[in-house]
């Protein structure tokens, strides 16, 4: 605030405080009232930021409440309560308009900067780019877009993919597609519930009462998963960081939760279950809240009889004990992830049963202990054989993870031969690819004038090929 240039304060516009300036032959008197008979007012405005500007301390009842220390607490007026604030949140296009000069007049005022922080959002555009007006008609009502599909999922839309100084692109389907997530939260909740056969969650259940060998491979995995969500989603709140904990968050509620652990929930059904989705449900809803206020009271006060907003969050160290490595519990993942992915790849019937092989190597043991799972999460396989053996098993489905192999037998279930021109029909095409971007990656007047992000991409481009090719021609010599 050094080096401030003057401020032109008169404005010529209808609306505003009228500028308290008085003349009288000449001569010029500012003060709040007349001061006697044939002076007038200055017929002029101030700024709207002169106004504007009185903000932060001008709402709290200055200068009636002085901004003196009082000699008790619960002796404190508005200004001495309230005053200063912690953060203001605003566009950066009024940065020197209204920040700077709520500061300016703040410490001529009170003595003191109005806020120790300020979060500079960036502009809402449309869903193409551009600046919403009203003549060109692209504007979106917020008030409508909440009537539709809820406060909640306006709010995700404005802070999920918004980081701080940057504009931001809103459109109707993408209000409407977080209203979609807000129902994912409504329907977590409810099967919850309902799998522990309940209207009201036990508050009692407490993660500090779980013993290590009740619990399995997935209730280790997800305990893992919600220590570090809980460490990540404190820190990225107290960085201002709002669009990467939204996204954090929507990860672990959508996938980590509702797509695997919810699933294996359904299959198992250890003691350790209860406490589990108890406390994550009760988490979840406290960490969403700053991002999803009116959702997560709803169901928060469905599910007990006390107010969300008066909650604490959960503690940093809370799910820490149970935090370990959770690579086994990934590998089963993968392979369940490969039998969907085959199946989808053949259009099988999903009521059809398929044979799985597996020839484990080094993770028999993790592997045979998590058959259960491996045979039920939406795999539906009538058998799997876990083996260290690695026999080449013909006319089948082939994927490696790491050093283990998935065999699919197809023989009876799929047309081989119509499979086999497909795959070598997929390799000529993508060899076709390949052979065009080996010849504009080794021209020297490409690499010389195109960008360095263009020859990344086409470098990164020509690899992934490389790959899918590899894997194609892996699985062509395996289905005949």
């Amino acid at each position: 605030m050094e080096n401030i240039r003057d401020w032109c304060i008169s404005r010529q516009i209808w609306l505003g405080h009228r500028i308290p300036a008085w003349h009288k032959n000449g001569k010029i008197k500012v003060q709040a009232k007349t001061p006697g008979e044939d002076w007038v007012q200055d017929p002029d405005t101030l700024d709207t930021w002169f106004s504007s500007g009185m903000w932060t301390f001008s709402t709290l009842g200055w200068p009636t409440c002085a901004k003196t220390s009082a000699d008790e607490p619960t002796n404190l007026n508005d200004l001495q309560r309230f005053h200063p604030t912690q953060v203001l949140n605003t566009g950066y296009e009024i940065l020197t308009l209204w920040v700077s000069r709520m500061i300016m007049m703040s410490l001529f005022a009170v003595n003191e900067i109005p806020f120790k922080k300020v979060y500079l959002h960036g502009m809402i555009l449309d869903q193409h780019g551009k600046k919403m007006s009203k003549s060109k008609g692209n504007g979106i009502d917020p008030i409508e877009m909440i009537e539709k599909y809820g406060t909640d999922a306006v709010r995700l839309s404005l802070l999920i993919g918004s980081t701080a100084g940057n504009d931001v692109k809103i459109s109707e389907n993408k209000i409407e597609g977080y209203r979609n997530f807000i129902n994912k939260i409504w329907n977590i909740a409810r099967f919850v519930l309902h799998q522990l056969k309940t209207d009201q969650l036990d508050f009692k259940e407490k993660i500090s009462d779980l013993k290590f060998a009740d619990l399995t491979l997935a209730d280790n995995w997800i305990l893992s998963k919600m220590n570090q969500l809980n460490l990540e989603i404190k820190k990225d709140l107290e960085n201002f960081n709002f669009s990467q904990a939204g996204k954090k968050l929507r990860k672990f509620t959508r996938n980590d939760f509702a797509d695997w652990y919810l699933e294996v929930s359904k299959i198992e059904t250890n003691v350790s279950k209860k406490t589990i989705l108890t406390e994550i449900l009760k988490d979840l809803l406290k960490l969403w809240h700053p991002l999803t206020p009116f959702i997560t009271e709803t169901i928060w006060q469905k599910i007990t009889d006390s107010m969300l907003m008066a909650e604490t969050f959960p503690k940093i160290n809370k799910y820490q004990k149970y935090s370990k490595s959770v690579d086994d519990f990934d590998l089963i993942q993968k392979i369940v992830t490969v039998v969907r992915n085959a199946r989808a790849q053949y259009g099988l019937n999903p009521q059809d049963k398929i044979k799985v092989f597996i020839q484990a190597s080094n993770k028999l043991k993790v592997i045979k202990n998590q058959k259960d799972l491996l045979t039920n999460l939406q795999t539906n396989t009538k058998k799997i054989e876990i083996a260290e053996s690695d026999d080449e098993i013909p006319n089948a489905f082939y994927a490696q993870i790491e050093t283990i192999k998935i065999y699919i037998p197809l023989k009876g279930i799929v047309d081989l031969e119509r499979e086999t021109e497909k795959l070598k029909t997929e390799i000529e095409r993508l060899d076709n690819i390949l052979k065009s971007l080996d010849d504009k990656l080794n021209n020297q007047q490409f690499i010389k004038n195109a960008p360095e992000k263009i020859i990344e991409k086409e470098k990164n481009k020509q690899a992934q090929i490389k790959i899918k090719i590899k894997d194609l021609e892996t699985q062509l010599q395996t289905i005949k």
